[in-house]
């Protein structure tokens, strides 16, 4: 098996301060709960900076991806909910899908932690200045609901953080 990306300088999680909070949005038949982060602002400079999500190469898987998701009122979420990876700009233009896969292919492995254990992306993504990174766990209405909240949720998203210089 192909190793994960190790080049990684950063990891996002729900202590970051680029992460904004939970969210939790229902659609006829469904619920969707999860996280939602910011591409972090410019510095004291005016420099933005940018986020990379390395995805898979010849070379190595992409980066690592790390989920626990309990539910509302105990255990987790069932392996069938539909976790979604994505980023776009703040206006929802330039969408980027990172992840998308069920929820089970995170229980499968358990030590999401060990050395090349943990899922990765399946598409390299950028998210530079006003975009948004988000991470939702979908299940069916009536199904054990999400709850990003709780402390036994967390999520890790490795990437590459970058001061972004451009000169002409």
């Amino acid at each position: 098996m192909v190793s994960l990306f190790g080049d990684y300088n950063y990891t996002l999680t729900r202590e970051s301060p680029e992460t904004r909070g939970e969210f939790e949005n229902s659609a006829p038949g469904s619920i969707t709960a999860g996280w939602e982060m910011l591409s972090p602002p410019a510095g004291p400079d005016g420099i933005p900076y940018q986020l990379i999500f390395v995805g898979p190469t010849d070379e190595h898987r992409g980066t690592a991806i790390r989920l626990k998701v309990a539910a509302k009122g105990g255990g987790e979420v069932s392996d069938d909910a539909d976790v979604l990876l994505e980023t776009f700009y703040k206006t929802g233009e330039e969408r980027t899908v990172m992840f998308e896969g069920k929820y089970g292919l995170f229980r499968e492995i358990p030590d999401q932690e060990a050395k090349d254990a943990a899922l990765s992306l399946q598409k390299r993504a950028e998210a530079g200045e006003d975009y948004v990174i988000r991470l939702g766990v979908t299940v069916l209405e009536g199904s054990p609901q999400p709850d990003p909240a709780a402390n036994a949720s967390y999520f890790e998203l490795e990437c590459v953080k970058l001061w972004w210089n451009e000169s002409a």
